[in-house]
């Protein structure tokens, strides 16, 4: 039997976790879309971020 065990975090727990950084990751989309332009960098950066948040829904769909 291995020394630690595998913990599993409540899904309440884990719904206000996800919601938090889905809300963090909206705020950010929000501002960096609220720009006239972005730098080729920033494109990347709001294209990554859109993809995480898209993850963090997903995930919050299956906590319940």
């Amino acid at each position: 039997m291995p020394k630690h065990a595998a913990r599993t975090i409540p899904p309440e727990r884990q719904k206000s976790h996800l919601e938090k950084k889905h809300a963090a990751l909206s705020e950010r989309v929000a501002a960096l879309d609220s720009r006239m332009s972005l730098t080729p960098a920033e494109e990347l950066e709001l294209h990554q971020l859109k993809k995480e948040k898209l993850h963090a829904k997903d995930a919050l769909r299956e906590v319940g």
